[in-house]
């Protein structure tokens, strides 16, 4: 399982997730970050969306 290094608000996480995990799921379940939510599965309510520097992709593709 790859390991990955995420910085969220100034403080770096280290998370070892399948390549394929969605961010919206390693927010909220390894790292527990509940703020960004599960809505519509389809991208389009913007429930998933996440700043990423400085471009607000869906998490959960």
């Amino acid at each position: 399982m790859p390991t990955y290094q995420l910085t969220i608000n100034q403080q770096t996480h280290t998370v070892n997730v399948d390549d394929d995990t969605p961010l919206l799921w390693v927010l909220r379940d390894d790292l527990t970050l509940r703020g960004t939510k599960f809505g519509c599965g389809a991208g389009a309510c913007g429930a998933c969306t996440v700043h990423l520097n400085g471009a607000v992709p869906n998490s959960h593709f």
